[in-house]
């Protein structure tokens, strides 16, 4: 069975609302073929991009890092889509901070 959208990177990527529960990634072969790819030039490079189409085919990009200072995870945000105060706290990092400063980090490399 095939269809239109065989050539693009379908997936789906749910975060966990609160501790504890599950997160999903699902996707077309090449959603998730794109996505190990970001994840393989992340181990490689610190950093990874997938541009990757939800199942509305509204296109975003995903990131993925490699952060190997236990003092970056200590202060990163939590990730979790249903909680109060989520990403409030002044003192903590958002994981665009993370990208941005590994590809600050990798200009001419």
């Amino acid at each position: 069975m095939s269809s239109d959208t065989d050539h693009l990177g379908v997936c789906n990527i749910y975060a966990q609302e609160s501790w504890h529960m599950e997160s999903f990634i699902i996707g077309n072969k090449q959603g998730l073929i794109e996505l190990k790819n970001a994840i393989d030039k992340a181990l490689k490079n610190k950093i990874g991009e997938a541009d990757l189409f939800p199942s509305d085919l509204e296109g975003y990009t995903t990131y993925v890092a490699l952060v190997e200072d236990e003092e970056k995870f200590a202060n990163l945000c939590m990730p979790y889509t249903n909680e109060p105060g989520v990403d409030t706290d002044e003192n903590s990092t958002h994981p665009i901070d993370i990208i941005e400063e590994i590809k600050k980090n990798n200009i001419g490399k």
